[in-house]
């Protein structure tokens, strides 16, 4: 499952990260996506990104976060997420903006096709 628009993938990905269900998470990727959370190490296609993910949920984190841009061109967009990372206590344990590119699949769905969770705010 994808999202009905890429303003909306936003409040999916949340709602799946916080749901536990990785699997549900990574649908929301193409099959040839790339995620990385660090900007160096990468997970490449679902099945990749549905195990890179599973720690941070199997850990007990959370997430809570909101889309900040959208740019649309046809079947590709460009969206930055604002988000943060947290513990059971509700301590941030991480936050940034990242950037990330969707793409509009023949099912009228949008998918991620690059996801740099940090690439909003990294500097170098």
């Amino acid at each position: 499952m994808g999202s009905p628009s890429p303003e909306a993938t936003a409040d999916l990905f949340f709602e799946r990260f916080n749901s536990g269900d990785a699997a549900g998470f990574a649908q929301l990727y193409t099959e040839d996506a790339i995620f990385t959370y660090n900007g160096q190490d990468k997970a490449v296609g679902r099945g990749q990104i549905e195990r890179a993910i599973s720690g941070f949920m199997l850990a007990g984190f959370k997430m809570r976060g909101r889309s900040v841009d959208c740019y649309v061109v046809g079947d590709t967009a460009l969206t930055r997420f604002a988000w943060e990372l947290f513990d059971a206590s509700g301590g941030v344990m991480a936050s940034g903006v990242s950037a990330e590119v969707q793409r509009l699949g023949a099912d009228g769905l949008w998918r991620f096709i690059i996801d740099d969770t940090g690439g909003g705010s990294r500097t170098s």
